[in-house]
């Protein structure tokens, strides 16, 4: 059993401290426990240090758990992902689910869920990286490596030595999703970034993340994160 980083974002002190607590207590393999106390602290600290494990709570100020869920999984789809929400909020679990989350907890949390959840998580094979199966991390290597060009199935099946029938199925059946959803994620993810760090115009960065044409790419963009890449770019913190 490996030990894993685990990140708990929850505005109250008295929820990230429980889950300390249990760690410690029950002297679960956790090398690392991140901390945030809202969801755009949570979104960065996934970002930098790539957690094992996630418990993201629904209500949190300035990014709620599932707008946070949403640009973690947007950055890395395999990311594992745990919405902690109140009985009342189950709805939001169940959107949460849809959108990729790995599993929800409901308040109060029990001791037995975080040492399962912990537990469950160090079992896994150890990966390659991220915590994601070895085939998936060689996927994702390739097509970062790869954004700006175009990326056909019979491509990165060639750059990871099997058939593309075999890969579409394998791939599908550990990362939750198709090759081409998972290299369009990552397209965007990587369009986000440059949108909030640079100044290039919409149509470079549609190019440079592998998109012919700038107004489909727009398209793309808002149905993912529900905002045009111009009314994106206004938006982040401290973009002038």
């Amino acid at each position: 059993m490996r030990t894993v980083k685990i990140l708990v974002a929850d505005d109250e002190i008295t929820v990230r401290a429980f889950i300390k607590t249990v760690v410690a207590k029950e002297r679960l393999p956790v090398a690392a426990c991140l901390e945030a106390d809202d969801g755009l602290e949570a979104v960065r600290l996934a970002k930098e240090h790539r957690p094992d494990l996630i418990f993201l709570d629904i209500r949190m100020p300035g990014c709620d758990g599932l707008k946070a869920a949403e640009l973690i999984l947007a950055d890395r789809p395999s990311a594992n992902i745990v919405i902690v929400t109140a009985y009342g909020e189950f709805d939001y679990a169940r959107a949460a689910l849809r959108a990729g989350v790995a599993d929800y907890l409901l308040k109060p949390v029990r001791p037995a869920e975080i040492a399962a959840l912990i537990a469950k998580t160090a079992a896994a094979p150890a990966p390659t990286g991220a915590g994601q199966p070895p085939l998936v991390a060689k996927v994702e290597q390739y097509i970062r490596a790869n954004l700006g060009h175009p990326l056909t199935l019979g491509d990165i099946a060639a750059a990871v030595y099997l058939s593309p029938s075999h890969l579409s199925r394998t791939f599908k059946h550990l990362a939750g999703q198709s090759v081409t959803a998972f290299v369009q994620d990552l397209r965007l993810a990587e369009a986000a970034d440059l949108l909030a760090a640079t100044h290039l115009s919409v149509t470079e960065i549609a190019g440079r993340v592998g998109f012919k044409d700038a107004a489909y790419f727009t398209t793309c963009f808002k149905n993912k994160r529900g905002l045009s890449p111009a009314q994106y770019r206004k938006q982040r913190p401290g973009w002038r």
